[in-house]
């Protein structure tokens, strides 16, 4: 069989051609702009076609660059179909996971699993809290970890445990930005990850509006956020018992030594569109049965 040239190309053209856009295709691929760019002036150069239109307004697909793609779709599809089936027959989940969720929980959990269903393959894919927001989230993941309100669209959702929030800082940052009462908090820099949703309700919460103005700071990941935290960047909201170790340790302190209500938590969720394999369903139930487990979560400092 003649092999294929630019495998890679042709997989960067396809996901290009879907989003019309070089930022969210390097986005979902994890690799720069610059090579999604050169990827495809490499197929361009090889066909001898253009194909896209390259505008102020984004990218349009030629003719043939709309042709390629039907083709192109159809085949990755086979591809993915010869894959799914395979992951099924030998038992692989593939599982999109919150870092900081595995290290904290779930890690500790996987060896009831694994003594349970010694012939269950796991395949672990970290993601930034944005898969039940991929174009494709069956091609990423069998079954996925999400934190939020349980809202998402096209997923079976199930709600892992309740959530209590703590609002913690460092030692430092609380001695130069005392705070005793929930309005000291319009005065800190707010750090979070997404967007200020979880804030937004913390302070609706606490009888206030949170301000255009509020100083605050988006990072990368739960860890990242963590860490900030401990070096006494600003301000966080986490989940009380994710943090419980840096506040024993004094790494972190709870202004208000208490918690507070939430509507957002941890969910495990299942795309629809996909038809989930017996290993991905046996994952799921073993999940919700282990989810009994969080009465053994650390309680917050003042239940303690």
């Amino acid at each position: 069989m003649k092999p294929i040239r630019n495998i890679n190309s042709v997989q960067v053209f396809s996901l290009t051609a879907e989003t019309r856009n070089v930022t969210r295709a390097a986005q979902l691929l994890n690799i720069s702009q610059s090579s999604v760019s050169y990827h495809i002036k490499k197929l361009e150069s090889d066909l001898g076609y253009r194909l896209f239109h390259r505008t102020g307004q984004g990218l349009t697909l030629t003719d043939e660059g709309v042709e390629l793609a039907q083709h192109v779709g159809r085949g990755l599809e086979m591809i993915q179909t010869g894959l799914d089936q395979l992951s099924i027959r030998a038992g692989a989940i593939r599982i999109a996971l919150l870092p900081m969720f595995s290290s904290r929980w779930l890690s500790s959990e996987l060896g009831d699993l694994i003594e349970q269903y010694p012939d269950v393959r796991l395949s672990m894919h970290n993601h930034n809290n944005n898969y039940a927001y991929m174009p494709e989230p069956g091609s990423f993941a069998d079954i996925g970890i999400q934190w939020g309100k349980g809202d998402w669209n096209g997923f079976e959702v199930h709600p892992l445990w309740p959530e209590r929030m703590a609002l913690v800082c460092s030692p430092e940052y609380l001695a130069k930005h005392p705070i005793t009462e929930p309005k000291d908090v319009t005065g800190c820099t707010l750090l979070h990850v997404d967007d200020t949703g979880m804030w937004e309700e913390w302070f609706d919460l606490n009888g206030m509006k949170m301000a255009h103005s509020q100083p605050q700071m988006m990072l990368e990941d739960r860890h990242f956020q963590l860490s900030s935290t401990i070096n006494g960047l600003g301000v966080s909201l986490f989940a009380s018992w994710l943090v419980q170790e840096e506040l024993e340790s004094g790494a972190l302190v709870s202004p208000f030594c208490r918690d507070f209500e939430t509507s957002y938590g941890y969910h495990l969720i299942l795309p629809r569109l996909k038809t989930s394999s017996p290993a991905a369903l046996r994952f799921r139930d073993w999940l919700l049965e282990n989810r009994s487990k969080a009465d053994r979560l650390p309680s917050s400092p003042s239940e303690a």
